[in-house]
């Protein structure tokens, strides 16, 4: 049963993207709807399971919702930048970085040498799977196109790699559990999802709180919340590392479904790219959730 709902897990954060995707908007106008759905989820954890609270845990939880929003936005906008296949993988990859190397440093995991030398090995294998995501067949790139691409990459890399690590490793520090996690990052989320439509100053903020691409990626939210709810029962019957380990196949629902459903166009050496890096992210993601 833990197993089949981990999969869940994997098919529902996977699927976040294509709902993104599917439902358009502009990456602001996915954000905040992401984090309108999100915030339902939170206000329902806290009213039915009571989660325990205290100051140390809501302020460091809310800033971890917050730092999720900038690498959620940053995601988005790789989805526009780049798509769908190269977006997902790289966006995981970074996360798994980040999150074990500050686990590391400040956390004390991989506190064995052999867990030290595995884990670091299964780092570079990620790192070498960033990479060839992001190789493109260069004869049909002009030098314009390759300079956009480093960009949005780049982007990527820094908005997806900080965001996503803190909000990951933040609640760490009040030492806080599953439930208790989830409405206060929820409530940050929504507040700094706002507060970037605010300093947008080329759209009017009320259009973008309330325009019909929020509105429709309010589903995303759900769907987005429904992942993170099957997270925390997989974690509850198996265990962190099986948990994490499983939710790793949500950057393969994530590619398969930009390459099919998307129509996303890569052939030949650049789809040998995607498949190799993407491999070798998920790879390197089991790995570290075993050590």
């Amino acid at each position: 049963m833990g197993i089949a709902i981990a999969l869940l897990t994997a098919v529902f954060w996977g699927c976040t993207p294509l709902w993104a995707k599917l439902f358009g908007g502009k990456p602001i106008e996915q954000l905040l709807g992401t984090t309108y759905g999100a915030f339902i989820f939170g206000i329902l954890v806290l009213i039915f399971k009571h989660p325990e609270m205290n100051n140390s845990i809501f302020w460091w939880c809310f800033l971890a919702g917050a730092c999720w929003s900038v690498g959620q936005l940053a995601t988005y906008k790789g989805l526009y930048d780049l798509g769908i296949s190269i977006t997902t993988p790289i966006s995981a990859g970074v996360q798994l970085v980040g999150v074990n190397l500050i686990g590391v440093m400040f956390f004390g995991s991989w506190a064995s040498t052999e867990a030290r030398i595995t884990g670091f090995f299964a780092i570079l294998l990620i790192f070498l799977g960033v990479f060839l995501t992001t190789r493109g067949d260069e004869k049909t790139r002009n030098q314009q196109g390759k300079m956009q691409v480093t960009k949005a990459v780049i982007k990527l890399l820094l908005g997806a790699g900080i965001g996503y690590t803190a909000c990951s490793t933040l609640p760490k520090i009040p030492e806080a559990s599953g439930w208790s996690t989830f409405p206060p990052q929820a409530i940050g989320m929504l507040v700094s999802a706002v507060a970037f439509s605010l300093m947008i100053r080329k759209y009017h903020a009320g259009k973008l709180l309330f325009s019909k691409g929020t509105l429709k990626n309010m589903i995303t939210g759900v769907n987005s919340g429904l992942g993170s709810l099957s997270y925390l029962i997989t974690i509850m019957l198996c265990g962190i590392s099986t948990g994490f380990t499983l939710s790793q196949m949500s950057t393969v629902v994530s590619t398969f479904g930009g390459l099919i459903f998307f129509k996303e166009h890569r052939h030949g050496k650049t789809l040998a790219y995607t498949l190799s890096g993407l491999f070798l992210v998920v790879i390197g993601g089991v790995i570290t959730g075993f050590i």
